[in-house]
């Protein structure tokens, strides 16, 4: 049985256009984006923001790795990554000849290597959505197409599992990670209850007991799956769409978590930590 639960939650910012892509950096920097802007920002926890970087794009997913840099997924140029100097370098613009089509969002897995989801032109009519890994080497491969607009994304800490949201079907999908860029056995893992306003799952992470916890945009909560794919608590959160979510601060365990109805920011105290990130590993 599942529960349904609040958490005192402070906004941090808002009026961010398209906020999206929060990140905790290795010096404990808070990091996200404005797509609509095509920027990169700095925000402290009085809410004041900075531009750490102007892409050119429209970026959207953020991660940080083990050398300070924050990596991007550009939904116009592709994978990015970004000096601690906040230099932008196009790390991979297309693939088999091809131009990358919308990157979404970007999970690392504890070695570096980068998943990235790409639905850019994908719906309910035009299934092509695309997810791929950009291997430590460099080497970008394609994992899997056929989605239904593939969004947010998730590696569990041991390496073993990929987790792919599709949004317009609610359905969140399972893979087995057999080596950096080989998948197998896709299958249906959780669906998001289907509730009013609702349109399905968005940014994803992991807590440390190795529960998903899932931003629902549109439905106004933070689902959380136990390993097993079962929903075990919804967190019901003062607005209806959230974007994505991060965990970050004092123990891991504050919850930065970004949406659409103020392009805002915002921040809950969890019961648990996080699944440590790359660039904490």
């Amino acid at each position: 049985m599942s529960r349904t639960s609040t958490y005192p939650c402070k906004m941090i910012a808002k009026d961010i256009p398209g906020a999206e892509g929060p990140c905790v950096s290795m010096r404990g920097e808070f990091f996200m984006v404005a797509p609509n802007l095509g920027q990169v920002l700095r925000v402290d926890e009085s809410g004041r923001t900075s531009v750490f970087a102007e892409t050119g794009g429209i970026p959207a997913g953020l991660q940080c790795d083990r050398s300070n840099r924050l990596w991007l997924a550009d939904m116009k140029l592709g994978i990015l990554s970004i000096s601690p100097e906040g230099i932008v370098r196009v790390e991979a613009p297309e693939f088999d000849g091809k131009p990358m089509r919308g990157c979404n969002d970007c999970a690392f897995d504890s070695q570096g290597n980068l998943y990235v989801t790409a639905p850019a032109g994908s719906g309910k009519d035009a299934p092509n959505g695309e997810v791929f890994c950009r291997k430590s080497n460099g080497e970008l491969v394609l994992l899997d197409g056929g989605f239904q607009f593939c969004n947010g994304i998730a590696v569990s800490a041991d390496d073993r599992i990929l987790i792919v949201a599709e949004t317009l079907t609610r359905w969140l999908w399972a893979y087995d990670i057999l080596a950096p860029g080989k998948v197998a056995n896709k299958r249906k893992w959780a669906q998001l209850a289907d509730v009013e306003g609702g349109l399905g799952p968005d940014g994803l992470d992991y807590d440390s007991a190795g529960n998903l916890l899932v931003a629902y945009w549109g439905g106004g909560s933070l689902d959380v799956f136990n390993p097993a794919g079962e929903l075990i608590e919804r967190i019901m959160l003062p607005f209806k769409a959230p974007s994505n979510l991060h965990f970050g601060g004092k123990g891991s365990r504050t919850i930065y978590i970004t949406e659409h109805d103020s392009n805002g920011l915002w921040k809950l105290e969890w019961v648990r930590s996080g699944q440590p990130q790359f660039c904490e590993r």
